[in-house]
């Protein structure tokens, strides 16, 4: 199933890169770029090179020597919220961009600068795709319209990530060359970015232009039913509510299929078994062989570290990985939410306050709660098939779960409510999900039913998707960030990160910083 993920490296290897003057994006160096997409073959290569910047969304930098910066997609957004007591690791110098973010704090100096590159670079590779595929012939109408329309997803997946940390950034759909297009790219508003966001959603979710289901062995390509779902995020983290009935209707478009279903039991989900399982809509893919990434080289192919960043330090047992930084002690608030007899608190939580077998034990590290994200802790045979010599702390087949089916369920029934919807049916998809948290049936819930409202279903969001990235934006759109964040420190001026200080500078002033 994750045979992709080395083609996805490869091909980012043969489209190896150097350095513009500006926002670091990344052209074909190899053969000049005019020669390069002659083929069918070629293009494809092309579009798993604009898929590999995904897998950096793990880890850092591609020059860890020099500049070392972890951000691990999912983690970056939690530490944001309230779930984590703390960020963890050795104190406020270890990650000190993360320490600062956790009680907005950040400053332009320490802000994410490789997230912030990697982006870019994706947006780049996904940018050749689109405006260079009518250079090839001999693709079949169909082929093209699917390679444009990945290419034109992974774009505003790209940009959205940008949108959602910074707002307003620069914004670019034909590749800087220094001659026709300027280095210095403009910067865009946070409305005319969503905008942008939009054109290519709307296309790429348009005339079946991507397929409902990919093959076993293509998955961690996008389907429509992914773009569906991105098309949601992005539109209702807007509140664009002109938007809200076309969103609702691909969600139920999702849901009238039954391609999807919910994974009869919760935990399920984060084993090895349990990628691409019956719910899993997309996923980045991770593999332990082949497996040569290491401190030198994080894009060569390989797993992901984010196992080992959240795993306890100095760990002693056989249940977990016994290398692990102790980074995202989960806060005592978060256990409490869950009601008694709901099986996705032990299923996202490891406490190891009540929970630890015989033997167990870990190295304390800052703001130790005794609770780590069990979700993507990495058990013991995590990265089994690891045939390197050098780093398996960075090689988990551990897949990214990006979009669950459990969330087009919430989405929907939130929307109903949103638009005065049949309350009904919001009811009977929010109960359908609790009705798998608790192992019964959905008209068997009691006391454990619930109805579909607004307060309701955010509470439900954070014990779905706990300790997955959700809860900061969640927040944001239900309007309750000020409320539940303000002692943290959060406020409106701190909704946007700070944008990286050398981007301003390289930008000659026409990049203007956010209000932070």
């Amino acid at each position: 199933m994750k045979k992709i993920v080395s083609a996805i490296i490869f091909s980012a290897l043969i489209l190896s890169s150097c350095s513009t003057d500006f926002l670091e994006v990344n052209p074909t160096t190899i053969i000049p770029e005019e020669e390069s997409y002659k083929t069918e073959n070629d293009i494809v290569k092309a579009l798993m090179a604009a898929y590999a910047p995904l897998q950096a969304l793990d880890f850092c930098t591609s020059d860890f020597t020099t500049k070392g910066e972890y951000h691990p997609y999912q983690f970056i957004s939690d530490i944001l919220a309230d779930d984590y007591n703390a960020v963890g690791g050795s104190g406020p110098g270890d990650c000190p961009y993360l320490q600062l973010m956790f009680d907005y704090r950040l400053t332009p100096e320490q802000s994410l600068i490789a997230l912030w590159q990697n982006i870019y670079r994706g947006i780049y590779r996904s940018n050749i795709v689109v405006n260079r595929i009518g250079d090839v012939d001999g693709i079949s109408e169909q082929n093209a319209n699917r390679y444009v329309a990945e290419a034109r997803f992974l774009r505003a997946f790209y940009y959205h990530i940008l949108w959602k940390f910074w707002g307003a950034v620069p914004y670019y759909s034909v590749n800087p060359d220094g001659k026709q297009v300027s280095y210095i790219v403009p910067q865009i508003s946070e409305d005319e970015l969503y905008a942008k966001i939009m054109v290519d959603l709307d296309w790429c979710t348009s005339e079946n232009r991507l397929p409902e289901a990919v093959t076993l062995t293509q998955v961690g390509r996008a389907n429509r039913y992914a773009a569906y779902m991105l098309r949601a995020d992005v539109v209702m983290l807007k509140k664009d509510s002109a938007r809200y009935a076309s969103v609702l209707s691909q969600l139920q478009e999702i849901i009238g299929t039954k391609i999807y279903a919910l994974t009869p039991k919760f935990e399920d989900i984060w084993s090895d078994a349990g990628e691409w399982n019956c719910e899993s809509i997309w996923e980045i893919n991770y593999a332990d062989n082949p497996s040569n990434r290491d401190w030198s080289d994080i894009f060569a192919p390989g797993g992901t570290i984010y196992p080992t960043f959240i795993g306890p330090d100095s760990y002693k047992g056989s249940r977990f990985t016994r290398e692990g930084y102790g980074f995202g002690p989960v806060s005592a608030a978060l256990k409490a939410a869950y009601e008694e007899g709901d099986y996705r608190r032990d299923a996202s939580i490891m406490d190891f306050n009540t929970d630890a077998q015989a033997g167990e034990s870990y190295n304390p590290r800052q703001g130790d709660t005794g609770m780590f994200n069990k979700k993507y802790m990495g058990r013991n045979d995590g990265n089994s098939n690891y045939i390197g010599s050098d780093s398996p702390e960075l090689n988990f087949r551990t897949n990214l779960r990006i979009y669950r089916y459990s969330e087009t369920l919430l989405r929907a029934a939130e929307l109903i409510v949103r638009t005065d919807g049949d309350i009904s049916v919001a009811n009977g998809y929010l109960n359908t999900v609790r009705a798998r948290a608790f192992r019964t049936p959905a008209d068997e819930l009691g006391s454990h039913e619930r109805r579909a409202t607004l307060d309701n279903l955010l509470e439900e969001y954070r014990l779905e998707f706990a300790l997955e990235g959700h809860r900061f934006f969640d927040l944001i759109r239900f309007d309750k960030a000020e409320e539940v964040l303000g002692s943290k420190g959060y406020s409106a001026k701190k909704r946007y990160l700070p944008i990286p200080q050398n981007e301003i500078d390289r930008s000659e002033g026409k990049i203007k910083q956010n209000d932070y």
